[in-house]
């Protein structure tokens, strides 16, 4: 797997205060002079008690998009941790979202602008176009038989980014690796593995992350390559087990992020497989959403998120869910993946 790049975050405002930096990430930060072309400064008021103690100020800085070119905005770029992106995401108030802007010096950082509110129509519509052209992407690869025998997971990557870029204008992928084959196919998200190369009787499962515009799609199927009765069996129950947790989800408007995990387990056991990821699925949005899905475990599908699922966001918008499937065989030999949106009929 990929090493991932650094990360870095641009400050114009409060950030750049050492006590800030100290009650935020428990540390002073090493930054550089920067600036943000495009964007223009405007200030906005505090109401948040623990921002306004942190900070002490009552007004704060607040930029968004400018239509005149020759606009920028200076501060300090910071390169942090993933963990110091989610204490500044805890800070931050719902005025601000955080995206993605290319500095002055070249550098793609992190920085928090002044809050989309879209209505929650358009949100969901756009989330599900997303998806919709993630899975013409799927069906691309199938039709182009990217997968196949004797080639290896990295040659097979190569593929997907070459056809997504070329045949439906991808230039970003909010994660890295999305081939996984034989045994790697009992790997979680982020684990490393070497390069295998697909054998005859394999499973190989695609996990794709394509960047629409502005918005994050999160798909991904199974395919067993040979003519293994068990690995066919598991391949179809994906979607089984899916639509199964997909109901129980449905059903239950106050079920939180564990108790859909231990009913991703459940149906995983009840069609004779073991429930295999350490999440069952994540928050997804505007891009770059899901690379930190606020406040890590509240933003998982996982043993660890005692929050409601159907809870709003702190902007009091909707949030919209992606739900994993990972199931593994009874002998830990192979295993499959399939996820999507979570929607509700």
């Amino acid at each position: 797997m990929a090493d991932l790049e650094p990360i870095y975050l641009f400050s114009y405002g409060t950030l750049r205060q050492p006590e800030v930096q100290i009650a935020t990430f428990g540390r002073y930060l090493d930054g550089s002079d920067d600036a943000m072309p495009g964007y223009r400064t405007s200030w906005v008021e505090i109401t948040d008690p623990d921002v306004l103690a942190t900070s002490g100020e009552r007004f704060h800085p607040i930029v968004e998009a400018s239509a005149d070119p020759a606009d920028k905005v200076a501060g300090t770029v910071f390169q942090i941790s993933e963990e110091e992106l989610w204490a500044a995401d805890s800070y931050e108030v719902s005025d601000y979202a955080r995206t993605t802007v290319r500095l002055q010096s070249g550098i793609s950082a992190w920085v928090y602008v002044k809050a989309d509110e879209q209505a929650e129509g358009d949100r969901l519509a756009a989330l599900i176009a997303a998806e919709q052209r993630a899975f013409a992407l799927l069906d691309a690869l199938e039709a182009a038989n990217v997968i196949a025998p004797g080639r290896t997971e990295l040659e097979i990557e190569r593929d997907i980014f070459a056809i997504a870029s070329r045949d439906f204008g991808v230039t970003s992928h909010w994660h890295d690796r999305v081939v996984r084959a034989g045994v790697n196919t009992l790997c979680v998200a982020g684990e490393a593995a070497p390069d295998r190369t697909v054998m005859d009787d394999d499973i190989v499962f695609l996990d794709l992350g394509p960047v629409f515009g502005d918005w994050e799609a999160d798909v991904g199927r199974s395919y067993a390559v040979g003519d293994n009765p068990e690995k066919h069996r598991l391949v179809a129950d994906l979607e089984v087990v899916f639509d199964a947790v997909s109901q129980r989800f449905a059903s239950d408007p106050d079920i939180t992020g564990a108790g859909l995990y231990a009913a991703a387990q459940e149906e995983a056991e009840r069609r004779g497989w073991h429930f295999g990821g350490k999440i069952a699925g994540h928050l997804v949005g505007k891009f770059p959403y899901a690379r930190s899905p606020a406040g890590k475990d509240g933003g998982r599908v996982s043993p660890a998120n005692d929050q409601r699922m159907r809870d709003p966001d702190r902007h009091g918008q909707a949030r919209h869910w992606i739900l994993e499937v990972h199931l593994v065989a009874q002998d830990g030999t192979f295993g499959g993946f399939y996820e999507r949106l979570l929607l509700v009929a």
